[in-house]
């Protein structure tokens, strides 16, 4: 299989630059509706449900796709496919600022979604195989915070654009230079990789990569677990961060709108710091899904307290929603160091499509499923379902630890290539 990747430092970083650049902006332009949902809300344009369900319609398009993209990435050249979705983001995003109508802008932001197919399983294949080899483990660390950037970005475009048509055509105007500059930049260091045929001298692992399906090789890592435990952290995670503000709001007197969202900002800004403690030798030492295990086990504790909301101190919930951003923060990575695992068996884009593809089908599901079982049934009520998740992700995760120990062991360490026929 031919595998193309850079030996010189400085190309590398160049590429992880352009990579880190590029789907930060793109994360930016994807949530540029959302940051103008309430302008659109407040001229009438639209009710705050139609509004929603364009948001809404986004993840439930893009979810699906992305399994799609995945496979495509495994297939063909990654850095085409995150062109596509670059230069069909700015198409997207420049009709939405050219027409308006509820109808027209299901259609376009749908477009959207379809066009993104390829964009992160293709921007986790360009990090974790071509850039030079000792730089893809912190690649894949600081790409992972490309999110958390780019949906600040999101927000400040939004804060500083007078009018929210014109958030559009910014992200489209954006997005067109980026492609100009993606195509630029990468043939320049594309030109520079090294192209090495990867040659497999163990009799198993020839066997095996040619008798197992990607399917298989899933089933045998258990990767069904983990996209139990993937889609209720991004449940738990975007959800929470979403609802915050409103729960606060309405359930301490004392905080004002300006101020559940002056409090939210602390509970963003938690994530990275999780993400860099993260990177500390203890979790090195711990497989993955063990690492996972014990990160939810500490926010278990976190969403107790969160239950008791509206009758301890406000600070006290705060405190604790801004540990459960931090431990889910640290959780983060964990999947796309899942993902790499794939890479010396081609099918990392395919895993890395599917992980999104549940991460996607939570964002959807925290922004409406979670907001309607508060509006019935309260905050306290809604607090013990996210305990209730969080519970059943813990055990997915400890029911993990031996099929993914297995899965090491049998084949897939990089010290040991060899796969025993189980």
């Amino acid at each position: 299989m031919e595998n193309r990747y850079l030996t010189d430092k400085r190309k590398s970083v160049c590429l992880f630059l352009l990579v880190f650049i590029s789907y930060a902006l793109i994360y930016m332009t994807k949530n540029c509706y959302s940051a103008a949902m309430a302008s659109i809300v407040d001229e009438g344009i639209m009710s705050k449900s139609e509004t929603g369900l364009i948001a809404a319609m986004f993840y439930l398009v893009y979810a699906p796709f992305q399994i799609v993209g995945g496979i495509a990435v495994d297939k063909y050249p990654a850095d085409k496919l995150v062109l596509i979705g670059i230069v069909g983001a700015g198409i997207s995003n420049l009709m939405i600022y050219l027409v308006e109508g509820y109808v027209a802008m299901i259609i376009i932001w749908s477009f959207n979604a379809i066009v993104q197919f390829g964009v992160w399983p293709g921007i986790f294949k360009i990090v974790s195989t071509q850039l030079k080899e000792e730089h893809r483990p912190m690649g894949i660390f600081y790409i992972s915070m490309t999110p958390t950037v780019g949906l600040i970005l999101s927000y400040v475009s939004a804060a500083f654009i007078k009018h929210w048509k014109y958030n559009f055509l910014f992200s489209a105007i954006s997005l067109f230079i980026l492609a100009v500059v993606f195509f630029v930049v990468y043939a320049y260091v594309k030109r520079r990789m090294i192209v090495k045929e990867e040659l497999h001298t163990v009799e198993n692992e020839v066997e095996i990569r040619s008798n197992i399906s990607t399917f298989k090789l899933m089933m045998r890592a258990g990767i069904p677990f983990l996209l139990i435990v993937n889609i209720i952290y991004s449940l738990l995670n975007l959800g929470i961060k979403a609802l915050a503000p409103v729960m606060l709001m309405e359930s301490y007197e004392v905080v004002s709108a300006s101020l559940a969202n002056i409090l939210n900002l602390f509970l963003i800004i938690a994530g990275p710091i999780g993400l860099f403690a993260s990177n500390t030798p203890i979790f090195r030492k711990i497989s993955l899904p063990g690492a996972m295990a014990a990160l939810l086990a500490l926010i278990l504790p976190t969403l107790i307290v969160v239950s008791f909301v509206g009758t301890v101190h406000v600070i006290v919930v705060v405190v604790a929603l801004c540990l459960l951003m931090v431990f889910a923060g640290a959780m983060s990575i964990l999947f796309s160091y899942a993902s790499r695992a794939f890479v010396k068996f081609g099918c990392v884009g395919t895993v890395t499509g599917t992980l999104n593809c549940m991460a996607s089908l939570g964002i959807v599901l925290a922004n409406y499923a979670f907001a309607r079982v508060a509006e019935l049934f309260g905050w306290q009520i809604t607090a013990v379902c996210w305990i209730a998740l969080a519970s059943l992700a813990l055990v997915c995760a400890l029911i993990e630890i031996p099929i993914w120990s297995r899965f090491q062991k049998a084949s897939f360490s990089d010290a040991n290539p060899k796969i025993s026929k189980q």
